[in-house]
């Protein structure tokens, strides 16, 4: 019986072995393959799942790269689980989503403080977000600065339109607006007046 479980940890151990060789080579269909087939059988297969999701993800296929090793975020082996962090840190990266990206670079660093990588691709995506930051503060600031111009330059341009008055022009003007407000006083005396008689009248 001790035969057999030993034959078999060493088989399973040559297993991984030969998909974990397939992927260094850079053979990552084959490495795929070999997962998936160990899943078949052993849908808990820790390692496997690991296998699977870092070779979907060296094929572009981030939707099983993501799936696989998500399911690996809370198992009991620490390497395993911070390696999937790091690595979904890096999709998430490559898609954009620096602060998800940011947080498992963190759980990584968490789960193995001596992981180097993660540490350094957690500082240099913090100073990248940083700086994005700043850059959107500064157009910001542009924006509004030159959209005050823009009102300014409007402003500036409708004066401009508009024709220069002469001496005479401007005389006439005081002329017609004193005229204007005589005209007003005079209005008010007969309405006045009209009503004083009224009165009068009544009484």
């Amino acid at each position: 019986m001790k035969i057999l479980i030993l034959l078999f940890l060493i088989v399973n151990v040559f297993a991984q072995d030969k998909g974990s060789d397939a992927y260094k080579n850079k053979r990552y269909d084959a490495a795929r393959l070999f997962y998936e087939n160990i899943l078949k059988s052993r849908d808990d297969d820790e390692s496997a799942k690991y296998g699977l999701g870092v070779s979907a993800y060296k094929q572009n296929d981030i939707d099983t790269a993501v799936r696989s090793l998500k399911e690996l975020k809370n198992i009991q082996n620490r390497d395993l689980a911070s390696k999937s962090y790091y690595n979904l840190g890096n999709i998430m990266r490559e898609a954009g989503d620096m602060e998800e990206s940011l947080e498992y670079y963190k759980k990584a660093i968490t789960l193995d403080p001596t992981d180097k990588d993660a540490k350094i691709n957690f500082e240099l995506l913090k100073q990248v977000i940083e700086q994005q930051d700043q850059q959107q503060d500064q157009q910001q600031d542009q924006q509004q600065d030159q959209q005050q111009d823009q009102q300014q330059d409007q402003q500036q341009d409708q004066q401009q339109d508009q024709p220069k008055k002469t001496d005479k022009q401007k005389e006439a003007e005081a002329i017609l607006n004193a005229l204007k407000n005589q005209e007003k006083i005079n209005q008010k005396f007969q309405i006045k007046k009209a009503r004083s008689k009224k009165m009068e009248k009544d009484w």
